[in-house]
Protein backbone atom coordinates (compact mmCIF):
# COMPACT_ATOMS: atom_id res chain seq x y z
CA UNK A 1 0.00 0.00 0.00
CA UNK A 2 1.31 3.44 -1.12
CA UNK A 3 2.28 6.15 1.70
CA UNK A 4 -1.37 8.21 -0.15
CA UNK A 5 -3.68 5.31 0.48
CA UNK A 6 -2.85 4.73 3.99
CA UNK A 7 -3.18 8.59 4.06
CA UNK A 8 -6.75 8.67 2.76
CA UNK A 9 -8.11 5.19 4.52
CA UNK A 10 -7.00 6.64 7.79
CA UNK A 11 -8.48 9.82 7.39
CA UNK A 12 -11.93 7.55 5.94
CA UNK A 13 -11.36 5.30 9.09
CA UNK A 14 -11.23 8.50 11.70
CA UNK A 15 -14.61 9.67 9.78
CA UNK A 16 -12.89 12.57 8.12
CA UNK A 17 -13.38 15.17 5.59
CA UNK A 18 -10.42 16.49 3.94
CA UNK A 19 -11.51 19.61 5.08
CA UNK A 20 -12.06 18.71 8.60
CA UNK A 21 -8.60 17.33 8.46
CA UNK A 22 -7.49 20.58 6.99
CA UNK A 23 -8.82 22.20 9.86
CA UNK A 24 -7.29 19.60 12.46
CA UNK A 25 -3.56 19.88 10.44
CA UNK A 26 -3.68 23.20 9.43
CA UNK A 27 -2.81 22.48 6.03
CA UNK A 28 -4.71 23.05 2.98
CA UNK A 29 -7.25 20.59 1.49
CA UNK A 30 -5.73 20.33 -1.98
CA UNK A 31 -2.33 19.41 -0.87
CA UNK A 32 -3.67 17.00 1.37
CA UNK A 33 -5.58 15.48 -1.36
CA UNK A 34 -2.76 15.73 -3.80
CA UNK A 35 -0.75 13.61 -0.71
CA UNK A 36 -3.29 11.59 -0.73
CA UNK A 37 -2.77 10.81 -4.40
CA UNK A 38 0.41 10.22 -4.40
CA UNK A 39 1.95 13.93 -5.01
CA UNK A 40 3.87 15.04 -2.30
CA UNK A 41 5.30 17.71 -4.63
CA UNK A 42 3.13 20.32 -2.93
CA UNK A 43 4.89 20.04 0.09
CA UNK A 44 7.76 21.98 -0.51
CA UNK A 45 10.68 19.25 -0.64
CA UNK A 46 10.97 16.14 0.82
CA UNK A 47 12.02 17.47 4.41
CA UNK A 48 8.84 19.22 4.60
CA UNK A 49 6.86 16.48 3.17
CA UNK A 50 8.47 14.07 5.74
CA UNK A 51 7.37 16.68 8.87
CA UNK A 52 3.51 17.03 7.23
CA UNK A 53 3.62 13.32 7.43
CA UNK A 54 4.52 13.41 11.11
CA UNK A 55 2.47 15.70 11.97
CA UNK A 56 -1.00 14.26 10.25
CA UNK A 57 0.50 10.78 11.65
CA UNK A 58 -0.95 11.39 15.27
CA UNK A 59 -4.42 13.11 13.94
CA UNK A 60 -5.03 10.07 12.10
CA UNK A 61 -4.01 7.52 14.69
CA UNK A 62 -0.92 5.92 12.82
CA UNK A 63 2.95 5.74 13.65
CA UNK A 64 4.58 8.67 12.90
CA UNK A 65 8.04 6.79 12.37
CA UNK A 66 5.96 4.00 10.36
CA UNK A 67 4.79 6.73 8.27
CA UNK A 68 8.15 8.52 7.33
CA UNK A 69 9.45 5.08 6.57
CA UNK A 70 7.08 4.22 4.33
CA UNK A 71 7.30 7.13 2.67
CA UNK A 72 11.10 6.88 2.70
CA UNK A 73 11.00 3.75 0.87
CA UNK A 74 8.73 4.93 -1.86
CA UNK A 75 10.72 8.27 -2.75
CA UNK A 76 13.81 5.66 -2.36
CA UNK A 77 12.12 3.51 -5.73
CA UNK A 78 11.01 6.66 -7.77
CA UNK A 79 7.84 6.92 -6.45
CA UNK A 80 7.12 10.57 -5.55
CA UNK A 81 8.41 13.73 -7.57
CA UNK A 82 11.02 15.72 -5.63
CA UNK A 83 9.29 19.06 -4.69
Amino acid sequence: MSVGTTLSQARIAAGMTLEELANASKLRASILLAMEGGDFSHCGGLVYARGQLRALAPILRLDPDELVAEFTDEVAQGLHGRG
